[in-house]
């Protein structure tokens, strides 16, 4: 009997001594919120002659970064940097990018290494496979900088899990769908994968 009392009094006193902490977070803060943010610092370069706007590439890059349907939902905040930072993000011409590696083709975008490469004219003209679909080319540039980087992040490449549901972000989808949907942004399970 004693040894359940002071049991319950112990637990009472931690109780006590969590509450303040417990009350911190409101009852309706999205779990998201709370969850542990990961900062990530890039840089920008080019490779080969590019003809495209930096300026909107490096703006665009941005954006997907930040959109909340993005990487963001596996806690992970992008912030660019002038040069360094923990990978580097590339525009390349199609040419250039199998100088980062000879696995890497000049028909499509790449991952080496810290380098997550754009292939300049893959965000120009996006695929046939993609074009065919009717999507716009600001998704395939959603598509393309989400992919590559879920590769800097650890992540393989994805199939299609069943016929008419959403791509994953990390299926080649630049190549075709395999029957499902295109889809630019990471599903919840591959988000929860870089937490």
């Amino acid at each position: 009997m004693l040894r359940g009392a002071i049991s319950t009094g112990v637990a009472l006193v931690v109780l006590a001594a969590l509450a303040p902490t417990l009350a911190t977070a409101p009852a309706h803060a999205d779990v998201a919120e709370r969850a542990e943010r990961r900062v990530v610092t890039y840089s920008v370069i080019t490779r080969g002659k590019v003809t495209a706007s930096m300026e909107v590439f490096r703006r665009q890059a941005q954006e997907t970064y930040d959109d909340p349907r993005g990487w963001r939902a596996g806690g992970v905040e992008f912030h660019r940097v002038r040069r360094g930072g923990d990978f580097t993000l590339v525009l390349a011409s199609a040419g250039a990018v199998p100088s980062f590696s000879p696995s890497c083709s000049a028909s499509w975008s790449c991952r080496v290494g810290r380098y997550v490469i754009i292939n300049q004219y893959r965000w120009r003209h996006a695929s046939a496979a993609w074009n065919r679909s009717g999507r716009t080319i600001r998704d395939y540039r959603h598509l393309v900088v989400n992919h590559e980087t879920g590769h800097w992040l650890g992540l393989g490449h994805a199939s299609c899990p069943r016929r008419g549901s959403k791509a994953p972000v990390m299926m080649q989808q630049s190549k075709g769908t395999g029957g499902c949907r295109l889809n630019p942004w990471p599903l919840p399970q591959e988000a929860a994968k870089v937490r």
